[in-house]
């Protein structure tokens, strides 16, 4: 006995998995938050420039500050750089 010639099913996009994507509207709001977090770190170099072109040549009252804005900088840095892998 022989089986009979069963066409293969027609092949559509392809599928993704549950849970294995991000949606588009999750990815854009993961990018907008990481510009957010940005901002610190721009403003702060911004007023790093203006301290150090004012004279001023002991930073280390707010160095701290500085490092810290830069740290949040740094991840939003990370979350717009993972909202687009995941895109």
């Amino acid at each position: 006995m022989s089986v009979p010639d069963v066409p293969p099913p027609a092949s559509g996009p392809p599928q993704r998995a549950a849970g294995s994507g991000m949606g588009g509207c999750l990815s854009v709001l993961l990018a907008l938050v990481g510009v957010v977090l940005l901002l610190p770190g721009i403003c702060s170099l911004v007023f790093m420039v203006a301290f150090w072109s004012g004279g001023a040549r002991d930073p280390g009252s707010i160095m701290g500050i500085w490092l810290f804005t830069f740290l949040i900088a740094a991840l939003g840095i990370a979350l717009i750089v993972s909202a687009i892998r995941r895109a």
